[in-house]
């Protein structure tokens, strides 16, 4: 059961075409999961829709529909579906096909931050903000950490918890600059989340003396 969602103000920034395009991913992710925000999503473009009737009509130059085919008909290849990738990773078996789709081919690039955690970047063309796959073991900790930044999770399998709650396949988890906390993986199975930074993470408690060592690479 999903209990975590995106706030009411970021569907509408959803809605509107306002996120960037690692935030887009994280809230486009959840909704695999979750009808409940597709349907405040439609309901919102509904409105938006309606808006847009209602406002007075402006008058717009001759040439205007000509130039609209003819960016139409030239950008037509540029829009027909990509070559469908395929990540062997075995990770991605058993993720949502959206964020299968996003993936590499071959395996994926993880990197060990502890014993228990592993994280690998992916690449989309993200200016500000990374997107990265986060692996926890079964009973595994990752590491007490707060925030420079907004922290988006939405989890993809498994479970994990933290001093707020138990967070489920589908739960959209914000953490504000400032937030403390240390997530525990359950013990019967792996979690993976997807996670988007606006700010590199900072560790603390002993393992403080790693911060200077911990990338942030938006891509």
């Amino acid at each position: 059961m999903i209990n975590r969602h995106p706030e009411p103000d970021l569907l509408v920034e959803y809605a509107t075409g306002s996120l960037s395009l690692a935030q887009t991913i994280a809230v486009t992710t959840h909704l695999q999961f979750c009808e409940e925000c597709r349907n405040t999503v439609e309901s919102l473009k509904d409105i938006g829709g309606d808006i847009l009737q209602a406002g007075e009509s402006a008058a717009v130059s001759d040439g205007l529909l000509d130039r609209i085919m003819d960016c139409i008909e030239s950008g037509a290849e540029a829009v027909a579906a990509p070559v469908k990738k395929i990540c062997s990773d075995e990770v991605a078996t058993d993720l949502p096909e959206y964020v299968r789709n996003l993936l590499p081919e071959g395996d994926l690039s993880w990197r060990k931050l502890t014993s228990s955690l592993k994280v690998a970047p992916v690449s989309v063309g993200e200016q500000d903000h990374e997107l990265s796959l986060h692996r926890i073991n079964p009973g595994g900790k990752a590491p007490e950490h707060d925030h420079h930044g907004r922290e988006i999770t939405v989890v993809l399998k498994g479970s994990f918890s933290d001093e707020e709650g138990v967070y489920q396949p589908g739960d959209f988890i914000v953490r504000e600059p400032g937030d403390k906390h240390r997530p525990f993986a359950a013990r019967n199975e792996e979690c993976i989340c997807l996670s988007v930074l606006e700010a590199p993470i900072r560790l603390t408690g002993l393992k403080r003396v790693l911060n200077p060592f911990l990338s942030f690479s938006p891509s």
